[in-house]
Parts: structure tokens; sequence; C-alpha cells
């Protein structure tokens, strides 16, 4: 009979609210240091200060949302380095979880990831008294202009993506990068993010009301459902579902101070930069 193992250990990061530069490098300083056997595998939760459009690695900014509107609203814009579409962080829970390519707790696959993660967060989020599940099934939505916009992130669930009421409560995107997984998403305390509409592109007043109804149609938020919740309990509950469902032994660790020059160093120098948000400006423009 072999012996029982302990539970791996896991470390905890919780970094609370940070601008969308800061929240975009420390992914990108983790999964490195995850891959370069310098973190053990990590769960990080973290809010966004001030709200923020991000968009997947591949997206075209300029086509899929009015840069001055933006602005205006004081709505930050920010590159993901994972894919996906556009989504706007404001009133949410941001989860992310890096481990390695074939974590034995997390999977090998990414499809295994996606399972795995989704029901560590339902288990999580259950703990607040939200029945929430994950989906088992896939529905896309199509675009209501096709190719020419990109649908919001939130309008269609995909497979194992987490559903309260049969409609989108967290949203996820994966990137595996050399040795190492990352993978984060959205849970959405409030109702904000169905805001996205009000930063398109001027002239497509059709498309806002068909957006909005796919987002009303497709998302909610715990608010919404009856749950007053703040994001210390979420990310408590958080917490709880990933330490029960990968039997792990969650240890508390901020960052670390090469990591946090490390942080410091990406976000001015890639994630902040217009040659990194707008790069498919830059890839379109045409000389004078």
């Amino acid at each position: 009979m072999s012996e029982r193992q302990p539970p791996r250990r896991w470390r905890f990061l919780n970094t609370q609210f940070g601008n969308a530069f800061f929240n975009m490098a420390v992914d990108e300083v983790l999964a490195r240091s995850v891959a370069e056997g310098r973190s053990d595998p990590t769960i990080r939760v973290f809010g966004w200060q001030p709200p923020a459009v991000s968009f997947g690695y591949a997206q075209r900014v300029g086509r899929d949302i009015d840069l001055d509107a933006c602005r205006r609203a004081g709505v930050d814009i920010v590159r993901r380095p994972t894919g996906g579409r556009a989504v706007l962080h404001w009133n949410e829970l941001t989860y992310s979880v890096v481990c390695s390519e074939e974590d034995p707790d997390v999977g090998a696959t990414i499809q295994d990831a996606y399972r795995t993660i989704s029901r560590c967060l339902v288990a999580g989020v259950r703990t607040l008294g939200v029945d929430a599940r994950f989906e088992p099934g896939r529905r896309p939505t199509p675009s209501p202009l096709g190719k020419d916009l990109a649908t919001p992130c939130f309008s269609s669930t995909s497979q194992y993506e987490v559903i309260l009421k049969g409609r989108k409560l967290i949203g996820s995107a994966q990137r595996r990068f050399a040795g190492a997984t990352l993978q984060h998403g959205s849970l959405l305390i409030g109702p904000q993010h169905k805001r996205l509409v009000e930063l398109l592109p001027k002239g497509h007043d059709r498309l806002r009301k068909a957006f909005a109804d796919q987002l009303e149609a497709h998302t909610i938020s715990l608010e919404e459902a009856g749950h007053e919740v703040a994001f210390e309990d979420v990310a408590s509950a958080i917490r709880s579902g990933f330490a029960a469902e990968l039997g792990a032994r969650l240890t508390d660790r901020p960052l670390q101070t090469d990591e946090q020059r490390a942080v410091d160093q990406l976000a001015r120098e890639k994630y902040s930069t217009d040659a990194w948000k707008f790069r498919d400006l830059a890839r379109t423009a045409q000389p004078t």
C-alpha cells in the first residue's frame, strides 16, 4: 500500500487593486518565474484601478474600440499576453493561475487546465452561497457585423467557463509559455462590464444595441444575482475553492523584491507603451 503524498505547495497572491499595466506585467513575471523554477505554482487575485479595457494578444484595438471615448471615461487600454476578445474590467475580481505546462494538479492539456481551474472557481463561489457551475458545452455567439467588429468576450460562453442561472459569471483566457501555463479571467462582481458598449467606435449605433442585448442575455454578475459581496470576501472564497479542489497547501507570499523590480520594468517598457498597446495600428499605418 503506497503512502499518501503530502499536499503540494501552491503560492497565493492577492495584489488587490492596480492599474492595467501593473496587472498584466505581474502575470507575465509570474509565468516566467514558474517556468524557470523560481516560484511555486501560483494563484493570484486582483482588481483594476482605474477601470480598463483589455484586448486579446492578436486583437485589432483600433478597429474594435473608440480610443477617445476610453480617454474621456478614464478607462485605460492594455493588450493582454493571452488571446480572446475585449473585456471591460470594472467592479470585478480577476484571477490568474500560473503553473507548469504539465502540472500534476491542473493537467497537461489546455482542456484539462480549463476544466480543473473552473472546478476550483465554482467551489470557491459556492462558499458564498452562489449556485454556480461550469459550462460543459460550447455556445459561440457570432458578431452582429461578422468580421468587421469582434464580439465582446462576455457575450458568449465557451467550454468549461463558469455560469450562473445560464449566463456567464466568469470568462477566461489561457496561454502556454515555454514551460508554463497562464490562465486568467474575470469574475463579475457588478454589472459595469456592460458599459463596454459605450466605448464602441462611432457610427455603430445598431451594433451598440445588438452588443448590449448580447451582454444582457449572456452575462450575469454576483450583484445582479442578488449577492452583495465585497472584493476581499470573493478573494477569500476563491482561495478556499482552490485549496479544497486541488488538495493543495496554499502559502501567502507577496511579490518579492526581484519580482517587483521586474514588474515595474515590464509595465513601463512594454504594457504601458503605445508600441505594445497599438501595434495593430502600427502594422496597418500607411506612409504619408
